[in-house]
């Protein structure tokens, strides 16, 4: 039987599935042309602005360009805080290859520390690497000259000119303007917070530091480093293929910052340094212009070249501050201390408005105090007592314990925290410094807080001789000072008088916030002024001996706050005694009396009694001030009207 012939292949078949593979390879290919196509158009054309900008950036970069800082100056035009010219090492780290082995070699040829080391990757660590960072400053002329000489071996590093922050006056003005320093992470994470705080895009406040390395740390420079600081301009520069530039394309000249110009008295504050310096005393003295809360002087002893730390302080150099004296602390503004007598004048004008107390209430002095049903003697500082009984004018006078231990229990803690909360206590004075301490104006409340006690009647007592809780800063002394000699008036305290642009005329003054005490009835605050010119008087003014013969009429009040407790039984005897446990000496008052043109708080540490070391001492500031210092500028003012008048004619 014959079989069927069949075919060996099926040539249709072949043919579709070979024209089928033609036509998936030719739609992979125009596909992957098309994917080509597309890409070339996104890279040519839709992307050519960035790759270009790119491209460019191999050659031409971006650099900020530091702003100049803004100046500060005293009342009569003297420069206090400027800006001079040093050169520094400085390394761009996007530019180093070796970090390590540059730093290395670096040390090998200069006199770098290992905390200079330490503080520059630091610094690099968390900054933008393409800026440039100073490992050393204040290279001298022959460093400049051996660096010079082998630049070729240091790619990325440079030597450049800069300007950096100095200090003239150096520690006489250090607690006052404050000082700079570099600017740590910290210093980055608070510039983002206040971005947030201001509702700015975060990183905007250090793109205004791009090209700053330091800031405002302490005083006057941090209060007002928004204002000192400037604007950031930027550059672009073409550069060769080690980075060095080749010329200078765009430029954005930067904005330089205001200058502060100042209440502060140089003159003053350096007498009263020397002062200070020469009675080899430590504490604080603050001199206010009552009229308008500004302050002429703010001295605090010991104190420190700020200078020191413009450049990067050593930590030898760093740990020869930290002693017992602490000249790092600024008592004016950050020590708090009791105020003793110095506010019996705000007591008593308290006892009078509050109608506790008459001119002619008296009471019983037989040199102590008891409260009713209480064996507890608090002694006056005299044993014997100032007479039969005492008045309000003789107590503030004779500074009368007794008195006032009555007067502070008649008034009771409400009324007196509620009074002198009026004149600034237990509040800051509004002084342009971020450091300034409150200390502590106490109360019921308070304790409760604070101590988790209740508040007793011998709390009170001890309240009306400025001891116990209550604390001020010589800073509120001075400022309750200036209130009494202002009738009522008291004005958050200013070092800044007013702000000026470099190059411009117009200047901006701050404004003067200030407060008014119900000083209705009049002849309450006469009574207690004249009761303090009679301080400075005989025949039993405390601070008699210190004024005496004055070309001027002085009201004041003297203390002398205890800093160890003394038991009932024992009488207090600095002989006894380690020195940092001897009294505090303080003294408040102003100049001239008939219209004060100063207001003065003294504390002097451990120094004894305010009559015989505080009183003194701020005889000789008034002294200066009164009839030299304001004699000098009134005739400087007259001469300047004259030559005025004269280019007129």
């Amino acid at each position: 039987m014959l079989r069927k012939r069949e075919a060996i292949k099926d040539v249709g078949r072949e043919t579709s599935i070979f024209y089928m593979r033609c036509v998936i390879a030719l739609i992979i290919v125009v596909g992957l042309m098309g994917f080509l196509l597309a890409r070339e158009i996104k890279l040519q054309v839709l992307d050519h602005q960035k790759y270009q900008t790119q491209s460019e950036n191999n050659r031409i970069q971006v650099r900020p360009i530091a702003p100049v800082r803004g100046l500060i100056y005293d009342q009569s035009g003297k420069l206090l805080a400027q800006n001079r010219s040093i050169f520094a090492l400085e390394v761009v780290p996007e530019q180093v290859d070796d970090m390590g082995d540059t730093v290395k070699r670096l040390k090998e040829m200069f006199d770098i520390s290992d905390e200079q080391i330490e503080a520059f990757l630091e610094q690099v660590k968390f900054r933008p690497k393409f800026n440039s960072y100073a490992i050393k400053t204040n290279l001298t002329e022959q460093e400049v000259a051996i660096f010079s000489a082998n630049q070729h071996f240091f790619t990325g590093v440079s030597v450049e000119a800069r300007l950096e922050r100095y200090y003239p006056y150096g520690s006489t003005l250090v607690h006052v303007l404050g000082r700079m320093g570099a600017i740590t992470e910290e210093d980055l994470i608070r510039m983002d917070e206040w971005d947030v705080e201001n509702n700015r895009e975060v990183g905007t406040t250090r793109q205004r530091y791009a090209a700053t390395s330091k800031m405002g740390k302490l005083g006057l420079e941090r209060y007002y480093e928004n204002k000192l600081h400037g604007e950031v301009g930027s550059e672009k520069v073409e550069t060769d293929a080690r980075g060095r530039v080749v010329r200078v394309l765009e430029r954005l000249e930067p904005e330089t910052g205001q200058d502060l110009h100042l209440y502060l008295n140089l003159s003053l504050q350096q007498k009263i340094t020397q002062l200070m310096q020469d009675k080899d005393v430590r504490g604080a003295v603050v001199a206010v212009e009552p009229s308008t809360g500004g302050v002429l002087a703010m001295v605090s002893q010991p104190a420190y070249d700020p200078n020191m730390f413009t450049g990067g302080i050593s930590s030898k150099d760093y740990k020869k501050l930290l002693t017992p004296e602490r000249p790092l602390y600024n008592r004016a503004v950050q020590g708090t201390y009791p105020p003793a007598s110095t506010i019996k004048p705000h007591l008593a004008f308290l006892g009078l408005k509050e109608g506790v107390i008459t001119p002619s209430t008296r009471i019983r002095d037989p040199g102590w105090f008891s409260l009713p049903n209480n064996n507890h003697r608090y002694r006056d500082w005299r044993p014997w007592g100032h007479g039969a009984t005492v008045d309000v004018t003789q107590a503030i006078i004779e500074s009368c314990d007794t008195f006032f231990y009555d007067l502070s229990v008649r008034l009771g803690i409400n009324q007196i925290y509620e009074g002198m909360t009026q004149f600034g206590f237990g509040q800051k004075t509004g002084i342009d410094i971020v450091e300034e301490k409150v200390g502590i104006m106490p109360s019921r409340d308070w304790k409760k807080s604070m101590r988790k006690e209740p508040w007793y009647n011998g709390d009170t007592v001890n309240i009306g001789i400025g001891q116990g809780f209550w604390t001020v800063t010589p800073l509120q002394l001075a400022n309750a000072t200036a209130v009494l000699a202002n009738d009522g008036i008291r004005y958050n305290l200013q070092l800044v008088k007013e702000f000026a642009q470099a190059n411009r005329y117009e200047a901006n003054t701050p404004v003067m916030a200030y407060h008014q005490i119900d000083t209705s009835d009049g002849s309450w605050l006469d009574l207690v002024k004249n009761s303090m010119r009679k301080v400075t008087e005989p025949p039993r003014g405390t601070a008699r001996s210190a004024f005496a013969d004055a070309e001027y009429t002085v009201a004041g009040k003297t203390g002398t706050a205890q800093v160890k407790s003394i038991a009932q039984d024992e009488s207090y005897d600095a002989s006894k005694i380690a020195e940092k446990f001897h009294d505090n000496a303080l003294f408040i008052g102003y100049a001239p009396f008939e219209q004060p043109k100063v207001a003065v708080a003294v504390m002097m540490e451990n120094a004894g009694g305010g009559g015989s070391n505080a009183a003194p001492l701020a005889r000789e500031i008034m002294d200066f001030y009164l009839l030299q210092e304001l004699k000098i500028n009134q005739t400087s003012d007259t001469e300047d009207e004259e030559s005025a008048d004269g280019a007129a004619n």
